[in-house]
């Protein structure tokens, strides 16, 4: 079978890249997206739900992508998702406290909290309408060949493809850069676990989020419906927290967050993950483009792994679909390295922000304790300072 692209890759990044080019090229470009996991029919959902928080930047390119339906994208998430109004930046055990305020950047909302279940459904939903896409799954990739004239692409059923550009939106640890021989470099082990689950709170959480630095590491909440908490909290030490009883649990979490939210009540199953910083050697060679976390994995801090990952996917969309409505080759490597030469600088500054935000606050050192406070303080007092700080975690690139 022909396609003009085959992305490998079915989770958001691959099928929002899918459903971008379809919008862009009116439906006219044919694709192709291969997901080695079978659609799970009884994912996590309700109390045990995986969020993750988008920027505002990332919910206004949403809304850039026109399904077949008529209807944007951010349309139809935005009925799922809780607006974060406010978040309230803290360090433990020190006087610095900053809080960003929708308001004071004149928007509805500075981002949003989504249900990856409720927002995969969509996805797949708006990829089986649009006529130009293929979705395979569950298979499994046998062999992968590049030449002159295009790729082909081997799956272990006996099945073939062919495509003029192949793009890897299959995480960190994507086959399509082992198979196209593109290293990953591991820049930094943190040596930190993120612990990952929902927290039922006393107190209404009033559409705020919270971003807390401890002596183990950053500890972020984010607002969801039915007033839960999406709690991403990364530590040195995991096995003793994910092993502790729910109440064990709980009275760690309030020891370090604190009464802001009342008495933590209730917690859903818990997740772990270990955190890296790892980018790939390349993120375009010949005829290959890589996305996403296959390009950069970030640390959570912040928030700005998957919404770095958007920007990489409207760059590339908006790209390759001018190309191929002026019938250009698609694949050509002067058009690939023109993806790659817009995308090095914001790849670059966010790589920056998240690792030097935790070198200085996982740090215990006094005068960087002392540094920073007095930088959360200048923050709290400077509407000018917050704006600089704010404006590239809100996604405006």
């Amino acid at each position: 079978m022909n396609y003009d692209i085959v992305i490998v890759g079915g989770a958001m990044t691959g099928t929002t890249l899918a459903l971008a080019l379809s919008a862009f090229t009116n439906g006219k470009m044919k694709i192709a997206v291969l997901e080695r996991q079978p659609v799970k029919q009884h994912q996590q959902s309700g109390f045990d739900a995986r969020c993750i928080a988008l920027s505002d930047g990332s919910c206004q390119k949403f809304a850039q992508i026109i399904l077949p339906d008529g209807q944007n994208l951010w349309q139809k998430i935005q009925p799922f998702s809780t607006h974060i109004e406010q978040i309230h930046v803290s360090d433990k055990g020190h006087s610095g406290i900053v809080e960003f305020s929708a308001r004071e950047f004149h928007l509805q909302q500075l981002g949003a909290v989504i249900e990856l279940q409720q927002v995969g459904q969509i996805l797949l939903q708006a990829v089986e309408q649009s006529d130009n896409i293929d979705y395979l799954c569950p298979v499994e990739i046998a062999h992968i060949e590049r030449s002159q004239d295009g790729v082909k692409i081997s799956l272990k059923n006996d099945r073939t493809l062919t495509a003029q550009l192949l793009i890897g939106a299959d995480g960190t640890k994507s086959e399509v850069a082992s198979a196209v021989n593109i290293s990953q470099e591991m820049l930094h082990d943190y040596g930190q676990t993120a612990i990952i689950a929902n927290v039922q709170t006393q107190q209404p959480h009033q559409n705020r989020a919270f971003e807390r630095f401890t002596t183990e590491g950053p500890l972020a909440l984010l607002p969801m419906k039915d007033n839960l908490i999406s709690l991403v909290w990364c530590v040195r030490h995991a096995d003793e927290l994910l092993q502790a009883d729910e109440s064990t649990f709980l009275t760690r979490l309030q020891q370090q967050f604190g009464w802001r939210l009342g008495r933590f009540q209730r917690c859903g199953q818990r997740f772990a993950y270990p955190l890296t910083l790892s980018r790939a050697a390349q993120h375009v060679q010949a005829r290959t483009v890589l996305i996403g976390n296959a390009a950069q994995t970030l640390h959570p801090i912040a928030g700005q792994g998957f919404n770095l990952g958007i920007r990489d996917v409207m760059t590339l969309a908006n790209i390759l679909s001018y190309a191929y409505l002026q019938q250009q080759e698609i694949g050509d490597d002067a058009l690939l390295q023109q993806y790659e030469n817009k995308r090095k600088a914001d790849q670059k500054q966010m790589i920056q922000l998240t690792d030097g935000l935790l070198t200085i606050f996982a740090n215990n050192l006094l005068p960087l304790q002392i540094g920073r406070n007095l930088g959360l303080m200048a923050l709290a007092q400077s509407s000018m300072l917050r704006q600089y700080f704010a404006k590239p975690t809100l996604g405006w690139i």
